[in-house]
């Protein structure tokens, strides 16, 4: 006599339209290696029985890999849901900061507090959209997955062997083939977490504002002296705030465009950091962080005028040119340690100008360069600023 499916299922206490476990699966694969022969009794020829139960058998492997691949991507989607609900808690969390500060800065800063609000909002929104998104593409694998699922689980539950051969002559052997060769999708699905981050706008918040309000600031630029390397072709003022080319020539008189570096004293690893710096009217200059040490050497990220080519960003070994539809006088720097992130700005009015990542191992440290001297068209200072 022929078992059914629903005997089985009763026979392992499982419950119609819900989810069967993997042990649950091998449990039903053991019975029916050991015990369940739905040829017995059959008048149907033993190559037939044999064929029948190979094709079974082949059934198996793809219906074990169904039921594995589609609880991974339902842990996934829950990871994804959770990171989602970690976003909605940080944009929370980020607003009640935001107010904070600007309530210090009474009905004058109102509208500014609400220009800020709307950009978080917006990041908020762009972020938890991009989840949404990846979540459903893992939902529609998922669903697919199961689809096929259904499918190798309606072959075990047919009486008929006359319809199952059928459905393996149509249809089984391509589809059984096709999962031989089927990778795996939760391979192909990338979690989304959670990076809301306001940038600048998030950890000097009150160094932006400074613009409009000087007088309540409470963030300022970092106060770091520049390092006097002895460069005899670079002059490091007193105060450790400003370096100048100086006008020798000697043995690089063939090298009438040498730039000379100076860097601070200290190097940064960790917290998020922020300094300008004054390049006025010069037409040669480079701003931005060097490597702290000989092994980083090559692995600086600077912003860099020169007056024969313009503005330009080396990242490395590489070199992209920008398009600047105002000079700016002074520049900002803000270095992102926690989040490995450099970003250039036009500090005269906090445009973006450009933003670079870099390895997580690096120390960076302010690197300047007055750049070339050009016969005196260029011997103005470079000056870090702290007011």
């Amino acid at each position: 006599m022929m078992y059914s499916m629903w005997k089985i299922m009763c026979f392992f206490n499982l419950k119609p339209h819900k989810h069967i476990s993997l042990h649950q699966i091998h449990k039903i694969m053991f019975f029916l290696a050991t015990s369940y022969d739905p040829f017995k009794s059959s008048s149907m020829e033993p190559e037939e029985q044999t064929e029948i139960k190979n094709r079974t058998e082949t059934c198996m492997k793809p219906l074990n890999f169904l039921s594995k691949e589609n609880e991974e991507l339902q842990a996934l989607i829950k990871k994804q849901t959770n990171e989602i609900s970690k976003t909605e808690e940080r944009s929370r969390q980020l607003s009640a900061q935001i107010s904070a500060q600007f309530e210090e800065m009474h009905q004058f800063l109102r509208k500014k507090e609400e220009e800020v609000k709307k950009m978080l909002e917006k990041e908020e929104k762009d972020m938890i959209e991009k989840m949404k998104r990846n979540r459903a593409e893992t939902e529609e694998k998922m669903n697919d997955g199961r689809e096929k699922e259904g499918i190798l689980r309606s072959v075990f539950e047919t009486d008929q062997p006359d319809g199952f051969l059928q459905w393996w002559t149509e249809k089984g052997l391509e589809f059984v083939e096709e999962m031989k060769e089927k990778e795996s999708s939760v391979k192909s699905v990338n979690l989304t977490p959670n990076s809301l981050f306001l940038g600048l706008h998030e950890t000097h918040l009150q160094f932006i504002v400074w613009k409009e309000m000087l007088g309540f600031i409470k963030q300022v630029p970092d106060r770091n002296v520049i390092h006097d390397c002895h460069d005899p072709y670079l002059r490091v003022s007193s105060d450790g705030r400003s370096v100048i080319r100086t006008s020798k020539k000697g043995i690089f008189l063939r090298h009438k465009d040498y730039r000379p570096l100076a860097r601070t004293h200290k190097t940064f690893q960790s917290g998020q950091h922020y300094w300008e710096v004054d390049v006025g009217a010069k037409i040669d200059w480079s701003v931005g962080f060097g490597g702290g040490c000989i092994s980083n050497l090559n692995k600086d990220i600077g912003l860099h005028l020169k007056h024969e080519q313009g503005y330009y960003i080396k990242e490395y070994e590489t070199v992209t040119e920008i398009d600047l539809t105002m000079k700016p006088r002074r520049i900002g720097l803000y270095l992102d340690c926690d989040r490995c992130q450099v970003c250039f700005y036009n500090a005269d009015d906090m445009t973006l100008l450009h933003t670079s990542t870099y390895p997580s191992s690096i120390p960076y440290s302010l690197s300047l360069s007055p750049g070339a001297y050009l016969a005196g068209k260029n011997a103005d200072p470079l000056t870090v600023t702290w007011n």
